[in-house]
């Protein structure tokens, strides 16, 4: 046996030491599938799954079954690993790799665009954070209008245990509540 030092990488899984934790990162990977599906035209996507498209078994000529697995199973393995964010939707995908339409495709184009715009893991988590925060917000909001307390709701506590997404959310607030006054 040989020892190699510290793990740097992983089954394709970028893992970086910080001070009291890991961080797992498939940027590189993302990255490469990006380059490999560069000819489904992807263009950069909010979020990794759009409502209004339907997905249903397609009744006609199915479309560029081997391919479509491939990418199925690229996004498998992200999801596993590092991305849980796209989770529903990939296993929505996945059940329709023998009966394919041009919907699947263009929701495929889609998660890759997401991918393509959220590509590290801080920056994915960052995005995941303020969600949060945004809903906890209305909820608080909405039950201040039902007026069923007599006294105003304390603030709501968002718990969470990354310590590089909450450094950048603090700086995020730190600059944007700034007094620049002088």
């Amino acid at each position: 046996m040989k020892d190699l030092n510290e793990v740097d990488t992983i089954l394709g899984i970028k893992i970086r030491k910080h001070s009291r934790s890991f961080v797992l990162c498939q940027s590189h990977y993302i990255d490469k599938v990006l380059n490999i599906f560069n000819h489904l035209n992807i263009k950069v996507a909010n979020t990794p799954y759009d409502v209004s498209c339907k997905l249903i078994e397609n009744t006609g000529r199915s479309i560029v079954q081997i391919e479509y697995a491939s990418v199925i199973g690229s996004l498998i393995y992200v999801m596993h690993c590092t991305r849980l964010d796209i989770a529903f939707i990939v296993c929505k995908l996945s059940r329709y790799t023998s009966n394919l339409s041009k919907d699947h495709w263009k929701t495929i184009t889609i998660i890759l665009g997401y991918l393509k715009k959220t590509h590290s893991t801080m920056e994915s988590e960052f995005i995941a954070l303020a969600t949060t925060n945004k809903e906890a917000e209305w909820l608080r909001n909405m039950l201040l209008n039902i007026k069923l307390w007599s006294q105003l709701m304390p603030s709501i506590s968002l718990y969470y245990d990354c310590q590089i997404t909450m450094s950048k959310a603090f700086d995020k607030f730190t600059i944007e509540n700034l007094d620049i006054s002088t």
